[in-house]
């Protein structure tokens, strides 16, 4: 973690703010943000700044949006979707941090190369010298991701049934048309989030607050 001096800062209340960018990595940051939050009693903000056009579709932008929004709502966090106008990145979380009255920022590991910090600069130091009095925490996303498979409980049977245009978990009984398969309960949550594996077709979703939101055959456990 590095941290900056706020000593001439009048703000006593902590605001969290979580960077994500398109890829599998932005759940452990999310997670990582909301825990905490908990523990400080704050509240927590999602923060991506889009370089896509919105008129252009982009499947990954769009998965990982979908992902978001529904991790925001599980939440109750507030999600941005900052356009970048051709700026640099660290200005856009900058300028939404000081709105926000941000006290933290949670950003994940750079993966840009040696030669692009040099030749572009580095997020990290661009935000240590645009915004003064913030704590910023640098997640080692390689690291969580070893860990991954030990933030889940043993699995236990578990059924998707479809409500509307939804899956909802079900623990108790299989009813018509539901998914069968194991549900592996997140280890970090006091929420019905996690992973379910499909019996059938070896399918793994997302869960979240009891909704399934996303599936992939790469998802741990």
């Amino acid at each position: 973690m590095i941290t900056t001096s706020y000593s001439d800062s009048t703000e006593t209340d902590e605001r969290i703010l979580v960077c994500l960018y398109y890829g599998p990595n932005s759940e452990l940051l999310i997670r990582r943000g909301w825990k905490l939050a908990t523990a400080l009693r704050a509240p927590l903000t999602l923060l991506t700044v889009d370089p896509i056009d919105d008129n252009r579709y982009n499947e990954a932008r769009e998965k990982n949006m979908a992902f978001w929004n529904s991790m925001a709502e599980t939440l109750q966090a507030d999600l941005i979707v900052a356009k970048s106008d051709s700026r640099n990145v660290a200005e856009v979380i900058a300028e939404h941090a000081k709105e926000r009255r941000i006290t933290q920022i949670i950003i994940g590991q750079s993966a840009r190369t040696k030669w692009e910090e040099i030749t572009k600069g580095s997020i990290i130091n661009q935000l240590l010298h645009l915004i003064k009095e913030v704590d910023i925490h640098i997640v080692s996303v390689q690291r969580e991701m070893q860990k991954q498979n030990e933030d889940y409980e043993m699995g236990v049977k578990a059924y998707l049934v479809r409500e509307g245009n939804r899956f909802v978990l079900r623990l108790d009984s299989l009813v018509p048309d539901s998914i069968e398969g194991v549900f592996y309960r997140s280890v970090h949550t006091d929420f019905n989030n996690g992973v379910f594996k499909a019996d059938d077709s070896g399918l793994k979703y997302r869960i979240f607050d009891g909704i399934a939101s996303s599936k992939d055959k790469q998802n741990s456990p």
